[in-house]
């Protein structure tokens, strides 16, 4: 792990203290025993995403569709918040949302389970279903009906889950815009439990956060595009979040 010290050396902006900001990738949940999509055994390496998560074919694999991802809900029911959502549900609590930003690639609710109040879900999520004729987003009820119409337009075979598919239009995206924006020198930014292969460092840090810097963390056991993060945590999620804890409650306290 690199030398927290040097976060102390970094300006901090006059008029306010520091933000914090987490993005989190499928390493955040695995320790909840919610299976990765990408890395090592992940679900995509026994499901077609061409069927199941392509927005130009999931019309006429409807019934695949809703069977699949009624598969993935079936097999987080029993998951629970790990003690790495705790602590960003419990730093959300602590600073508040308009300092602490929790966005995440996930589209399990772990992070609400755990007591977030506010979690952008950049690739949609698994408890509702979204009509895509009106575009009117509704909550689901446990499980994702096929039959389900949807209240706003009344249509049905238009209706589906709430996961955003490949080929999709991920309206949260704007939301990595607006961070990157508004990411100052002092705020703190950390990415957790991703490889970086959907949404690289590049669409998530301003250009002047480029290269080591010393606020830029990433807490991940094998660690991708290092070369942007200042301090590197070769540890899982609720290990090396853990680990930076009393460096970012010192931070984010203005130390």
């Amino acid at each position: 792990m690199a030398d927290l010290e040097q976060t102390r050396q970094q300006p901090r902006q006059q008029g306010r203290l520091p933000r914090l900001y987490v993005f989190s990738g499928a390493g955040l949940s695995a320790e909840s025993g919610i299976s990765t999509f990408r890395t090592g055994d992940g679900i995509w390496t026994h499901a077609s995403i061409d069927e199941v998560c392509n927005y130009h074919t999931w019309r006429r694999n409807r019934p695949a569709v809703f069977r699949f991802y009624n598969q993935r809900i079936a097999e987080c029911s029993d998951a629970r918040p790990n003690d790495a959502h705790r602590l960003l549900a419990q730093w959300q609590n602590m600073w508040g949302t308009e300092r602490v930003h929790l966005i995440t690639q996930n589209i399990d609710d772990m992070l609400e389970q755990a007591g977030a109040r506010q979690v952008t879900h950049l690739h949609g999520d698994m408890i509702s279903l979204l009509c895509t004729d009106c575009d009117y987003r509704f909550p689901s009820s446990g499980v994702l009906d096929p039959g389900a119409a949807c209240p706003s337009c009344g249509q049905v075979e238009s209706v589906k889950p709430g996961v955003v598919f490949f080929n999709e239009a991920a309206p949260e995206y704007q939301t990595l815009w607006r961070i990157q924006q508004a990411m100052g020198d002092d705020d703190l930014f950390i990415a957790v439990g991703t490889a970086f292969e959907v949404i690289p460092p590049e669409r998530l840090l301003p250009s002047t956060r480029y290269g080591r810097y010393a606020r830029n963390m990433l807490v991940d056991p094998a660690p991708q595009r290092t070369e942007y993060f200042g301090v590197v945590e070769h540890e899982p999620a609720t290990v090396g979040l853990r680990n930076l804890e009393p460096a970012i409650e010192r931070m984010m306290e203005g130390g």
